[in-house]
């Protein structure tokens, strides 16, 4: 994990020193490239992977548990906000 981690923040140290080079510029469309091949590659290794299909059902009832859920929390969320912060400020 501490190897990923730096990994990342040398990357980040190496953009920031050579942000203004016009080389660099076209890096962003390299990215989309790997990103979607990365994509592409963990759709195979899912595809491929007997446990997850076997089970797919199983899987996609629990996500479907804890997107609503999450919906449900964000709603009661941003209704507490609006509720009492908004209102209380209109008050003063």
């Amino acid at each position: 994990m501490f190897v990923f981690i730096s990994i990342m923040f040398g990357g980040a140290l190496i953009g920031y020193l050579l942000r203004n080079k016009k080389s660099i510029s076209k890096v962003g469309n390299l990215i989309s490239v790997l990103v979607c091949l990365l994509l592409y590659m963990l759709g195979l290794s899912i595809g491929s992977n007997k446990f997850l299909l076997e089970n797919l059902s199983t899987f996609c009832c629990q996500a479907a548990f804890i997107a609503s859920m999450s919906i449900v929390g964000s709603l009661l969320a941003s209704w507490f906000v609006v509720n009492k912060v908004f209102k209380a400020e209109k008050k003063k």
